[in-house]
């Protein structure tokens, strides 16, 4: 197996590589969710557009604990 050692090297290079990484993750879930909120919002109405925005805060408080473990 092939791993990344993020103990070694410049620190500046290891921090960014990390830091991007983490970057492009929650990009990718805030698209999502914009992507999910424009079509609970238009085609389902502002009640079920409530329990997306509520879900979404509650996704991503697991997903904050789950990749702080």
């Amino acid at each position: 197996m092939n791993y990344n050692d993020l103990t070694q090297g410049p620190i500046k290079q290891v921090m960014l590589k990390f830091a991007g990484f983490m970057i492009f993750g929650n990009l990718l879930q805030h698209m999502y969710n914009i992507a999910n909120t424009w079509i609970v919002g238009r085609y389902l109405g502002s009640s079920a557009l409530e329990i997306v925005g509520s879900a979404y805060a509650l996704m991503t408080l697991i997903t904050s604990i789950l990749m702080s473990s």
